[in-house]
């Protein structure tokens, strides 16, 4: 399941439920004590904790804390309290909008004490009949079934979810029933017998694991930044679907001896005061912690534990704990994971923090992971996709407020990336050097430019370097990035040269191109790739190259100069990898295109870094694309001086 949307209300700064939408990557900007570190605290403390005393708002309207979290990719089958698999929207689990919401509510007495309830949100049959059929286990749902006097026929009344089912259908009206938004008690102050307390259970497992870093926080023995990767590490491992089912057939071996053992101890219990064993029974209150039995730590050769080096040498460990962990969730055994960072960029060298940002944007595009962090930091900000930019602020009326860099829409939300600019401090580069500039599609085409620049520069010096080339700036005509907002804004005034370089897969685009050059503009041309896109001038040996670096094996035919070569990569990699087929990542057809649209843009983005890099003059010339990237250059040149 991947975390959707959050819902706030009385905890710390916000007195108001709150709503904060969430990405695959999130951004979290604003000025000093408005509530970013809020927002990671407070998932702490929904995945991991209780909240303490002092989190309630001191503008409460209730004394108790509300944290929701709204999950979409939910499992297509779920184990609720049988062995046999149902669904949750056929047990009217989801909510409005078909997805499942979890709201725990943490009320505090006079005295300080906190307890914590759990809340389904959902909408469930406005029928009196049917409102605790949850609550009964089987035994007390086939008394109901019997008493009802219910047709036997086709129901199974060994299984809870068939007698359910039928119990609905019992008092289900002609037309259906009426749904109402109920919140659907399952922990907190239940009987053990309640069947609901079950059903959490069951629901838990699918909970995405939360693992929050402070960067900054104090170093001891036994809380560190160094041991905190090792933990996450042990976390993770423990999570995976080989290592769960051993540890379940560990767990439920232990029960069965240990109750049997108890069970006896009763038997004699018995002999000596019937009353009190008569009032007695085995049981586990609790599922057994894992985490707390398995210890990792790293050390060097002379046993020295690394929370006893250099701060520095512990962050470059965290960062190469991200960096790992972007290959290993390649793997199809990977669990949900959210991970959680405060401000990446302190006590950091300037390279490491924009490494460590790189890797968490990274992480956040492979499959069934997503990351936080906040920044105070602008030229960390500048990196990401407008898209993950979430800016925090109160207004008029002192309400604290989220909004999105970006619209439903996909399109800029230029009041609020004009906020974070104005909070961030963040300035534009000067660009009184700039000569020239090359608008494209996104930022894989311009990887994919200054590649394939720097390529053909080492082969004939005469021949312009795109890298860090002062005399141009590089502004995409698609989905943009903080930097390339504030480049543009800047230099939308000026009277800079233009080439504009896209692909020919879009009408709109070879349009736009047509109706460009008809302007014969001295200082503007256009040019449309000849093949269908950039990835089109790539030999099928240099992926194959790239992706064997990463000991991916992809089988891989001749690239085409009308092959959609991405979604072609994203399919061999996923042969090579996965265990089911392209079009059944998913039971779920919308979830399953996501997916594949999730692979495709990963496979996009390695094709225009690290697959050009395996380019030789000659795979391009192969590839007949030397000439005509040749001449987009020359032109670029031309205009630079």
């Amino acid at each position: 399941m991947n975390l959707k949307r959050i819902k706030l209300k009385n905890f710390r700064g916000y007195s108001q439920e709150t709503i904060f939408d969430v990405d695959d990557l999130n951004v979290i900007i604003g000025k000093n004590d408005i509530g970013k570190s809020t927002i990671l605290e407070a998932l702490d403390i929904y995945f991991n904790g209780k909240p303490e005393k002092e989190d309630l708002c001191i503008d409460h309207d209730v004394r108790a804390i509300e944290i929701s979290c709204i999950f979409d990719n939910l499992p297509s089958e779920i184990i609720l309290d049988d062995t046999i698999t149902t669904t949750l929207a056929e047990e009217f689990l989801l909510n409005s909008e078909g997805l499942l919401e979890i709201k725990k509510i943490y009320p505090l007495t006079a005295t300080g004490a906190i307890s914590e309830e759990s809340f389904i949100i959902c909408q469930y049959p406005d029928n009196e009949n049917l409102s605790d059929l949850l609550s009964k286990k089987r035994t007390t749902l086939k008394l109901q079934f019997e008493e009802l006097v219910i047709d036997p026929e086709g129901v199974n009344r060994n299984q809870s979810k068939d007698l359910r089912k039928a119990i609905r259908r019992h008092f289900q009206p002609q037309n259906g029933f009426e749904l109402i938004t109920k919140s659907l008690k399952i922990d907190g102050k239940l009987d053990n017998e309640d069947n609901r307390k079950k059903i959490w259970t069951s629901i838990k497992k699918f909970l995405p694991l939360y693992s929050l870093f402070f960067v900054d926080k104090p170093l001891n023995d036994q809380d560190t930044d160094i041991q905190d990767p090792m933990k996450e590490i042990i976390k993770e491992v423990l999570n995976r679907e080989n290592i769960l089912p051993l540890l379940e057939e560990l767990k439920n071996a232990v029960q069965e001896a240990s109750t049997n053992l108890a069970d006896r101890t009763i038997v004699k219990l018995n002999e000596l005061d019937s009353d009190l064993a008569e009032t007695l029974k085995s049981s586990f209150p609790k599922e057994p912690s894992w985490n707390s039995i398995f210890k990792l730590t790293l050390e060097d050769e002379r046993g020295i534990p690394l929370n006893k080096r250099g701060s520095g040498m512990r962050r470059l460990v965290l960062l190469s704990f991200f960096r790992a962990q972007i290959e290993n969730r390649r793997t199809a055994e990977s669990p949900n994971i959210i991970y959680a960072l405060e401000e990446p960029e302190t006590s950091q060298h300037p390279n490491f923090q924009l490494m460590i940002v790189n890797a968490l944007k990274e992480l956040s595009e492979t499959d069934n992971a997503q990351v936080f962090f906040t920044t105070h930091n602008s030229n960390l900000a500048k990196e990401i996709p407008n898209k993950s930019l979430r800016y925090i602020f109160r207004d008029n009326a002192g309400i604290c407020r989220i909004e999105n860099g970006s619209h439903i829409d996909g399109s800029d939300n230029e009041l609020i990336i004009d906020k974070i600019i104005e909070t961030l401090g963040a300035l534009p580069d000067p660009k009184n050097k700039v000569k020239v500039l090359i608008f494209v599609e996104g930022e894989n085409d311009i990887n994919g430019l200054i590649n394939f620049s720097k390529l053909l520069h080492n082969e004939d010096q005469t021949i312009i370097n795109l890298e860090n080339n002062e005399k141009v700036a590089f502004i995409p005509t698609g989905g943009s990035q903080l930097k390339f907002y504030i480049e543009k804004k800047y230099l939308d005034g000026l009277l800079q040269k233009q080439i504009h370089i896209y692909d020919s897969d879009i009408p709109d685009y070879i349009q736009s191109v047509a109706n460009l050059n008809a302007e014969a503009n001295p200082h503007k041309i256009g040019f449309n790739t000849v093949k269908l896109e950039l990835e089109n001038y790539l030999h099928h040996e240099a992926i194959i190259d790239c992706y064997a670096e990463e000991r991916i094996p992809i089988n891989l035919s001749e690239i085409l100069d009308t092959d959609d070569v991405p979604k072609k990569v994203a399919m061999a990699v996923h042969m090579s990898q996965g265990t089911t087929t392209w079009d059944l990542m998913h039971s779920d057809p919308i979830r399953n295109e996501e997916k594949q649209k999730k692979k495709v843009s990963q496979a996009k983005k390695n094709l225009n870094k690290r697959a050009i890099e395996k380019m030789t003059i000659d795979r391009l010339r192969e590839r007949n694309g030397y000439d005509e990237i040749k001449n987009w250059l020359t032109k670029i040149k031309e205009y630079t001086q």
